[in-house]
């Protein structure tokens, strides 16, 4: 024991150290590297299996020599599909050759019905093979599989029965969760919904009894095959039943992230995220991020690692983080790159031609058999090569040309807010900006709050842009400059010195655009509110206080005075709750129904539900939301009404990328569709909206608007008008200033160049399909 102990402390210490080198490699390079040498390492694996026929490599005994298995083994699919992603990396014939090989190997397992693990038989061979070539052959193998893993199905129990063992009623393992993506893909090939019913069944069912409440998962669940239920719970491979095995909460956790790309069910999604932060906030997570076996292990530090688990987590995070916020985003993508790093460490990785030309070492198969104890791993290396190659993707991508759209939506907010942050920025806002009015509006005394207007709606529509991380291109550079702009126009802004120094107190109109500033704040926490230095952000919290002088208007204007708390709250702890109650509050008795408000008592049929009530509602009881119950049911309400009001908005786009001429404040132009822009950051749209046509009909709006006549003065200022100036449209509160709440429409620049909003194909949006004659879905009214 005290050898061992010597052992794994020199390993450990080890593993700090490489893990030190591995970090200051870009990552590109690192797995540039380390799939170079996997292939290096998976060919000659190959090579060795290619004169043993009819076998599969599972991992090597304590003297080095190949353990092989037969096709029926759980772990014979993972070889071929190690094979077929480096024949993805490396565009090798000589791995497709290969790869196709090993597929055949596995072939007959289509037909197995007493085995759950043919979905990582087949999917991983055949579900490869099928992605990289588009064998037909391959579709009739996935679809005859599916057959086969549907018959161990029950209804009454709702899941795929895992073992036919007599130990237990009817046991269903965590584990499963990975074979339901041949489900999935079954139904997309056949169509035939029964397959993907059972999927959807199976993780429901999964998510109702495996987990308990801090978001770890038992092993096993044994469920009643009469009455439905389980009979009981246990970690049949962990430390005990109430112990979290590493391996278990990676299945898990892959398997949720697999079916809400697969269903974009919420739920799956939530569960998702719940496991991920039990992991990353276990404890027990060493600090290379690469788990102990199982978390619980009693002898941990000394515990043994489990690179299979990290390797499953790692390729599980990087892809969910393509699913979230993007501050959960980057919470997953840098744990995963984290565990990868670690992975691709001496500490882990083996070199060219040891390891049984195996890749990864130090994984447990199972600790209480002393099966696979610290051995090398079919399914360790194939997560692992996926995890990089999911990575690698995320990367090229951002290191790519930008596309057209997004760089046309890049070049129009640049266009439409740089005269207010380049001229803030540099102490010359007030004498620069023109303040167009109406004749009402300047004897309301406009020129007074004009300034405030311009800064603070367009930081509320620039911010989630600038929070966005640096990487190397173009773009990149360019948000990098304009952040600086910005945080040195914020600087100006409450500097009692500068020229442009804006009292917050001076005007009731002051509390309109402190509300639209303090949502940029929320909307970009780290790079905007965390750029500012203390003292600015001190006098920037005292001046968003001073607005409390003022009484909200019985209108949507009670949200003002609550997104000023809300701020309060989030940066500071303390804020005055009343204002925040009062306007839900009142809100609530101002709903009249299919997600619209009156603003106030009565109804306004304009935009303003759009222009502030329902993204200001949503952002203030997303700062509040686990404060309470109330709140968090109240928030919850909010996000599907928001979303219901996104599906309304994208409605009113005509197929030229026209919209209805209809109420107050038409010259704030594409700002109308601010909480469709909102829905689309939060990834809020109702499923059969897609992200890309919610894109295509956005820019058709912007190119409408922003080409006509008119639209800016000779110094690139904008005018009042709806389409070119038309100054007559403007109402006596509006002024130039006001204009800059048409930057909401680019809230979806803050989604990253890879986004499915961005990558996507075009696509027409309801209304140039209904003109088409095409099937669009049928509107619906929300009864919430």
């Amino acid at each position: 024991m005290r050898i061992k102990s010597i052992l794994l402390f020199l390993f450990l210490g080890f593993s700090s150290f490489v893990f030190a080198i591995t970090e200051k490699k870009e990552i590109m390079q690192l797995t540039e590297e380390t799939l170079s040498v996997s292939a290096h390492q998976m060919m000659g694996l190959y090579k060795k299996m290619a004169g043993i026929p009819g076998r599969l490599p599972r991992t090597i005994d304590r003297n080095g020599k190949l353990i092989t298995s037969p096709d029926k083994w759980w772990t014979s699919g993972f070889f071929a599909g190690s094979l077929w992603y480096l024949y993805e990396f490396t565009g090798d014939e000589e791995f497709r050759k290969a790869a196709l090989e090993m597929t055949e190997r596995v072939r007959k397992q289509q037909y197995t019905t007493n085995d759950h693990d043919v979905g990582f038989m087949i999917f991983c061979s055949f579900g490869n093979a099928l992605r990289l070539t588009g064998n037909k052959n391959s579709e009739h193998v996935i679809i005859t599989a599916a057959r086969s893993l549907s018959t161990r199905y029950k209804e009454n129990t709702g899941v795929i029965r895992s073992w036919d063992s007599k130990q237990w009623q009817y046991p269903v393992i965590i584990d499963n969760m990975m074979n339901l993506e041949l489900l999935t893909q079954a139904t997309k090939i056949s169509g035939d919904s029964s397959f993907y019913k059972i999927a959807v069944s199976h993780a429901d069912t999964t998510l109702k009894y495996h987990f308990r409440k801090d978001g770890s998962s038992y092993h096993l669940v044994s469920y009643d095959t009469i009455n439905g239920g389980f009979v009981e719970r246990v970690t049949h491979q962990g430390v005990n039943n109430e112990s979290a095995w590493a391996r278990g909460q990676a299945w898990g956790l892959y398997g949720y992230v697999m079916m809400y790309r697969e269903t974009k069910k919420k739920i799956y999604l939530d569960q998702a995220i719940r496991i991920a932060d039990y992991i990353a906030g276990h404890k027990n997570l060493p600090k290379d991020k690469i788990p102990y076996w199982d978390f619980n292990a009693p002898d941990i530090p000394n515990a043994l690692r489990d690179a299979s688990a990290g390797a499953i987590m790692a390729s599980a995070l990087v892809e969910l983080s393509t699913f979230t916020d993007k501050k959960l985003a980057k919470k997953y993508y840098s744990l995963g790159k984290q565990m990868v790093r670690s992975l691709a460490s001496p500490a882990y990785m083996a070199k060219k031609d040891e390891n049984g030309h195996f890749i990864l070492k130090h994984s447990v198969g199972f600790m209480a058999k002393n099966s696979e104890v610290d051995a090398p791993l079919t399914y360790a290396d194939y997560y692992f090569i996926e995890a990089m190659l999911r990575i690698r993707k995320i990367e090229t991508a951002r290191a790519s040309k930008t596309h057209p759209d997004r760089r046309y939506w890049v070049e129009n907010m640049i266009k439409i807010t740089e005269p207010v942050l380049a001229n803030l920025s540099n102490s010359t806002l007030r004498q620069q900006m023109p303040v167009e009015t109406t004749k009402a509006g300047s004897k309301r005394g406009r020129e007074q709050v004009s300034h405030l207007e311009a800064l603070g709606r367009t930081i509320c529509g620039i911010a989630p842009w600038l929070e966005l991380d640096s990487d190397d291109s173009k773009e990149s550079k360019l948000r990098t400059r304009y952040l600086s702009m910005t945080l040195a126009a914020l600087k100006n802004a409450v500097d009692s010195t500068s020229p442009d120094f804006i009292r917050f107190n001076n005007d009731r109109q002051n509390l309109v655009d402190a509300a639209f500033l303090a949502q940029g704040f929320l909307r970009a926490p780290e790079n905007l509110w965390g750029g500012l230095d203390k003292k600015t952000q001190e006098l920037m919290i005292n001046s968003m206080i001073a607005t409390r002088t003022f009484k909200p208007l019985e209108n949507n204007w009670v949200l003002f005075s609550a997104t000023v708390e809300a701020f309060l709250f989030r940066f500071t702890g303390k804020c005055n709750f009343e204002a925040i109650d009062y306007a839900l509050e009142k809100l609530e008795n101002w709903y009249k129904g299919d997600a619209w408000y009156g603003d106030g008592p009565a109804f306004h049929f304009d935009y303003y539900n759009s222009l502030v009530i329902h993204p200001m509602l949503y952002d203030v009881l997303a700062v509040i939301k686990d404060i309470s119950p109330d709140y968090k049911s109240r928030f919850n309400l909010q996000s599907t009404r928001l979303s219901r009001h996104a599906d309304q908005l994208e409605r009113l786009i005509s197929p030229e990328g026209t919209y209805p001429a209809i109420g107050r404040s038409l010259v704030y132009r594409f700002g109308c569709f601010h909480a469709l822009s909102q829905a689309t950051l939060l990834k809020k749209l109702p499923d059969h909206l897609s992200p890309v046509q919610i894109r295509s009909a956005l820019t058709a709006v912007i190119k409408q608007q922003i080409s006509q006549k008119g639209t800016f003065d000779k110094h690139g200022w904008l005018t009042l008008g709806f389409a070119g100036h038309q100054p007559e449209l403007a109402e006596s509160y509006i002024s130039t200033g006001s204009l800059y709440l048409c930057s909401a429409v680019f809230l979806p620049l803050g989604l990253s160049a890879d986004d499915e909003f961005w990558t996507a194909k075009p696509a027409d949006w309801t209304n140039k399909k209904a003109w088409k004659g095409e099937q669009f879905k049928a509107d619906k009214a929300l009864r919430k």
